[in-house]
């Protein structure tokens, strides 16, 4: 028998569903489900076993590894945005000090027209992903406050089911005795989660996000993409909040509550070398070079021992430590900076040996750094300048879409 075609096979298709009725018109109406019918005895093993892995299947891991990395591309956007606006504010301030009382050039018009054009933006944006971030840890105490009421409701019907049995089993059981009533996993699995909910609508926004590691992790990449290179200290966290649920307002004269800013030792306390992948424990705050601290603790009785760092009493095990993002970004920081010192001692001890050697050859060379220098400046404004423009066709429609 020939193949059909494929015309052919979609007519014999159709003519096969002649006279009968349409899937697509059928699902317009309400679908009439049978009404509900309680319990007559107690979840099996089996129907428990599969309650409690609803809180631990695929698709809820799936959906948490969503939520953490929608944390970290919205803390990395804050942090980028500020890093970029501090920057353009920092290279606006070092070409002013240079310009002195000259006109100003292309490039540092530029940079002011970048920092006007930032000024604005930068905290409007940043305050919305403050808002994103918020949500997104609501939505994973959510998660999680329904994986335990799951659990919870699974070990209620475990021990309902094990009461049966023991009832079942016993020699002197009344034969007029009733049956003990079966509470019903839906009902107990919604009670449980309206307590959580209400649990956690109680609760300040201190409570809420202060003591909130993704809500900490993204508060101190923001504050040091600000105020990093100032060394300005970071506020406790119970001053983060406003009454009205805004940004709480440093008070400069009550400093017991300020994070008094520490000297930073970017050397591991373990290997003495400078830390290229810096681990902080949670519990002290102390930091050491992960591969060291992690072969300190497995070497040790249930792998925990106190803290290594010279007079810390804590206790600690390899789960307390996590990735410190902002303590890498300041090591980096430390190092280009002594870079650029070395630098600059080098350029004047060249300068020094250089004076009187050659007076007039050494003044043509120098007019000749500083002509370069400037074409190079007014380049580099010009390009600067472009790309402003270009950024600045965005329509604030366009970026509200792009957020969302």
């Amino acid at each position: 028998m020939p193949l059909l075609t494929g015309r052919n096979r979609l007519q014999s298709r159709a003519e096969r569903n002649h006279g009968r009725p349409s899937t697509a018109s059928q699902s317009h109406g309400p679908l009439n489900l049978p009404d509900y019918e309680p319990l007559s005895c107690p979840l099996d093993n089996a129907a428990i076993r599969e309650l409690r892995t609803l809180a631990t299947d695929k698709d809820t891991r799936k959906y948490r590894e969503q939520l953490d990395k929608s944390i970290e591309l919205l803390s990395g956007s804050v942090r980028d945005l500020n890093d970029k606006y501090t920057d353009h504010k920092e290279k606006l301030k070092t070409l002013q000090e240079k310009r002195g009382e000259r006109e100003k050039n292309d490039r540092e018009r530029a940079e002011e027209k970048a920092v006007l054009a930032l000024k604005d933006e930068v905290p409007l944006i940043t305050n919305e992903c403050d808002l994103a971030i918020r949500s997104v840890i609501d939505m994973k105490v959510e998660l999680e406050d329904d994986n335990d009421a799951l659990r919870q409701t699974a070990e209620i019907a475990e021990n309902e089911s094990q009461d049966q049995r023991r009832g079942a089993r016993g020699e002197d059981k009344d034969d007029d005795m009733e049956e003990p009533e079966i509470t019903q996993p839906s009902t107990v699995l919604q009670l449980v989660r309206d307590k959580a909910v209400a649990d956690y609508a109680s609760k300040s926004l201190y409570e809420k996000y202060g003591l909130n590691n993704d809500y900490i992790g993204f508060k101190r990449l923001w504050h040091d993409a600000v105020h990093g290179r100032d060394g300005k200290a970071l506020q406790d966290a119970s001053r983060w909040f406003s009454e009205n649920g805004g940004e709480g307002e440093a008070d400069d004269d009550d400093e017991d509550l300020i994070v008094a800013e520490e000297r930073l030792d970017i050397h591991c306390p373990l290997s003495m070398t400078v830390m290229k992948d810096p681990y902080t424990s949670a519990k002290c705050k102390h930091t050491f070079e992960k591969a060291s601290i992690v072969e300190f603790l497995v070497t040790q009785p249930g792998r925990r021992a106190r803290c290594p760092q010279t007079g810390c009493n804590k206790e600690v095990t390899i789960s307390d430590f996590h990735p410190d993002p902002v303590m890498l970004r300041r090591i980096k920081r430390m190092q280009r900076q002594s870079m650029a010192d070395d630098d600059e001692e080098e350029d004047e001890n060249e300068d020094e040996e250089d004076v009187d050697s050659d007076g007039d050859s050494q003044m043509k060379m120098t007019e000749t750094r500083n002509v370069k220098s400037e074409r190079e400046g007014r380049y580099q404004g010009h390009n600067l300048l472009m790309q402003i423009e270009a950024d600045g066709r965005i329509t604030h429609g366009e970026r509200d879409e792009s957020i969302a």
